[in-house]
């Protein structure tokens, strides 16, 4: 039987995408301005949709229903131009370092994800050894047995109850319910 071989591209850097495209940065300014612009927009129009609700003084289904559907039709669209902006203000240090204190975002980063996975995690989980990985209780849902695996060489998680992966990182944000800045400063020692 042949192994199959499969072709992984290597993730390319902010920096590194800059590089390929230079004209990027004057329209990634352009395109931050436009993103709060419609997040704003969105903010409005959510908010009026459900004044507009309120005011009818419907019976509570009816509420209900309302609010169910701005979560699942309003909110992802603004959850979405809130990911691209975050996505878009990444590449602000790169562009005009001077506007910044000069501190390399990217190597904190690394930094942050080169911390070990389990030292992070025993600060919250009982680790339980599995071969040279660990498994543990999820604590992004209930459950009884341990379904989280903490894999040390490559110093992710994944949990085969709820589906969550991520790497130590996003793991320090869930432990603690803190952003992504504060999990990047906590595992720079």
């Amino acid at each position: 039987m042949m192994k199959k071989f499969y072709y992984r591209p290597e993730k390319l850097t902010n920096r590194s995408l800059l590089e390929i495209f230079p004209e990027a940065a004057e329209i990634i300014p352009i395109k931050i301005q436009e993103h709060k612009i419609a997040i704003q927009e969105k903010e409005r129009e959510i908010s009026s949709f459900l004044k507009g609700i309120y005011a009818l003084q419907a019976d509570s289904f009816s509420e209900w229903f309302a609010e169910e559907f701005a979560k699942q039709f309003i909110l992802s669209d603004l959850a979405a131009l809130d990911r691209n902006l975050m996505r878009l203000k990444r590449f602000l240090p790169i562009i005009h370092p001077d506007k910044y204190t000069g501190e390399d975002l990217s190597e904190k980063i690394e930094i942050a994800r080169n911390y070990p996975i389990q030292e992070i995690a025993q600060s919250k989980l009982e680790l339980i050894p599995s071969g040279k990985n660990f498994r543990a209780l999820c604590p992004f849902h209930n459950e009884d047995s341990p379904s989280l695996y903490l894999y040390t060489e490559s110093n992710r998680f994944y949990c085969f109850g709820c589906n969550q992966k991520g790497d130590v990182i996003s793991l320090t944000q869930a432990l603690y319910g803190i952003g992504f800045v504060d999990a990047v400063k906590m595992l720079q020692n």
